[in-house]
């Protein structure tokens, strides 16, 4: 009996400190390697200069992927393309994967038509979208854009675990690379990741031109601690411009340009950070679109009474000197119906 209650003893025991060992390493795969285990499946993180490029079929379609990209070979601006972004603000469907313990209300069939007629207003060739709920949300739209004689035969929807939120893209065009990453570390932190990735896709056009899309949706300002949330959509933003300043180094040349709902306005940081780069290399140059009356609001505040420019496009020299003007915000009737967010559109070259 001694004998087994000793060995009862040093079981337990075991069992304790590998319990230890668990909870500390949690996350990461440091004590898997350690015990000479393989780390469990899952989506790689961020590493500058490494892309994913296996994408699940339920998520994206694209053209044959390619790992490099011939950026001598871009022809000079031709006809433009029309790019659009909108915060769909909450298109949730029913039937789509929940990611999160909160309750989701699906959007109105109004409001989702709504976002179609919006879309189809500005006619454009490639569309960046925030707040869309997930691939089956993404379906929805595709399907009423059709209805309205668009087809958007290329896609990709990145989703992050844990938030409901997704943005997505949409393309007339092939997209050729993919370097979207749903987990990526924030600036000086070990765990804590941005909310909701970054969305980064090449597109092909038909005469060999290449424009680099990158997407991102900041923390909201919808926190009770409004002080801590200005810090995270800094961090955030200091994250984004290291993945700007990765391209500007690896691809310098390529027309690139960055969407976002940033939930800060021009002269705030988040925004500044993006724009003024890490390095001159990797400054970019924002965009003023204006909607009929002159106006740049992208959202109505209701909370603080105020009209915000919270949705900004940027893009780098290499496109803004093949550009002509800055765009427009499509403001027909049905834009209240579809979101709290005004589409931006501009045409790239």
């Amino acid at each position: 009996m001694r004998c087994l209650r000793k060995d009862s003893l040093l079981l337990f025991l075991v069992l304790l400190v590998a319990g230890l060992l668990v909870e500390r390493f949690s996350g990461d795969d440091t004590l898997l390697r350690w015990l000479g285990a393989a780390p469990p499946a899952q989506q790689q993180e961020y590493v500058p200069g490494v892309a994913n490029l296996e994408l699940p079929a339920e998520v994206a379609h694209t053209a044959p992927l390619q790992k490099q990209v011939d950026i001598a070979a871009i022809p000079r601006p031709g006809k433009p393309v029309r790019f659009l972004m909108h915060n769909v603000q909450n298109y949730f469907v029913e039937g789509e994967v929940q990611r999160s313990p909160y309750v989701l209300k699906p959007k109105t069939r109004n409001s989702r038509d709504a976002v179609a007629d919006i879309i189809a207003e500005a006619k454009p060739q490639i569309v960046g979208l925030i707040e869309i709920g997930g691939p089956l949300a993404l379906q929805d739209l595709r399907q009423r854009l059709a209805a309205r004689g668009l087809e958007f035969p290329y896609y990709r929807v990145l989703i992050r675990p844990g938030e409901d939120r997704a943005l997505a893209v949409l393309s007339v065009h092939p997209i050729v690379q993919d370097h979207s990453q749903s987990k990526v570390k924030l600036h000086q932190q070990k765990r804590r990741k941005m909310l909701r990735g970054i969305l980064d896709v090449t597109i092909r056009l038909d005469d060999g031109r290449l424009f680099r899309i990158v997407g991102a949706h900041l923390k909201s300002r919808v926190a009770e601690d409004a002080a801590a949330a200005s810090a995270l959509r800094k961090q955030e933003a200091y994250t984004l411009a290291q993945h700007i300043q990765h391209i500007a180094r690896m691809q310098k040349g390529l027309p690139l340009l960055v969407f976002g709902d940033w939930n800060d306005g021009p002269a705030d940081a988040a925004p500044r950070i993006v724009q003024q780069g890490l390095s001159q290399d990797a400054a970019l140059r924002r965009l003023s679109p204006e909607d009929s009356r002159g106006e740049e609001w992208t959202l109505y505040y209701k909370r603080g009474k105020e009209y915000c420019v919270y949705d900004q496009i940027f893009v780098n020299p290499v496109l803004r000197e093949r550009m002509r003007g800055q765009g427009g915000i499509v403001d027909i009737p049905a834009a209240a119906k579809a979101s709290d967010h005004r589409a931006l559109w501009c045409d790239l070259r």
